[in-house]
């Protein structure tokens, strides 16, 4: 679910409701996840597409349904672990889905983790 293309990119947000969009910038990298039901203990694989330090998109290979919460975990630099809720869902390539997620329980030393991964990145991205 990895292609090596990163890129920075200031993008609107996904939500269909002009109440919610998040406008900011974007992180374009693909990093792969693991995304946990904590009810049934089931796990999916999938691969963040663009992060911010609010949200994220991501390409799993499961439906997982609008509003449904799931405990992400980054497989790799920076790797964290995050809470977050499905806020929209499409229907993807290859039989997977692409998803919205906004953070919703995130301890604050992740939180400026992933802050300064996003600028670190997108300095390096820019630079060259």
């Amino acid at each position: 679910m990895t292609d090596g293309k990163d890129r920075a990119a200031a993008t609107k947000g996904d939500d269909g409701d002009a109440a919610n969009k998040r406008y900011g910038l974007r992180l374009r990298k693909f990093i792969d996840i693991v995304v946990e039901d904590p009810f049934s203990a089931m796990l999916f694989r999938g691969a963040i597409a663009d992060i911010s330090p609010t949200g994220m998109r991501a390409m799993v290979d499961q439906y997982l349904p609008v509003g449904s919460k799931y405990t992400i975990t980054m497989k790799r630099s920076p790797f964290l672990r995050m809470r977050g809720q499905v806020r929209w869902i499409r229907p993807s390539a290859n039989e997977t889905f692409q998803i919205g997620v906004q953070f919703i329980e995130v301890a604050p030393e992740d939180a400026k983790r992933l802050s300064t991964f996003i600028e670190i990145e997108q300095q390096r991205l820019t630079s060259g």
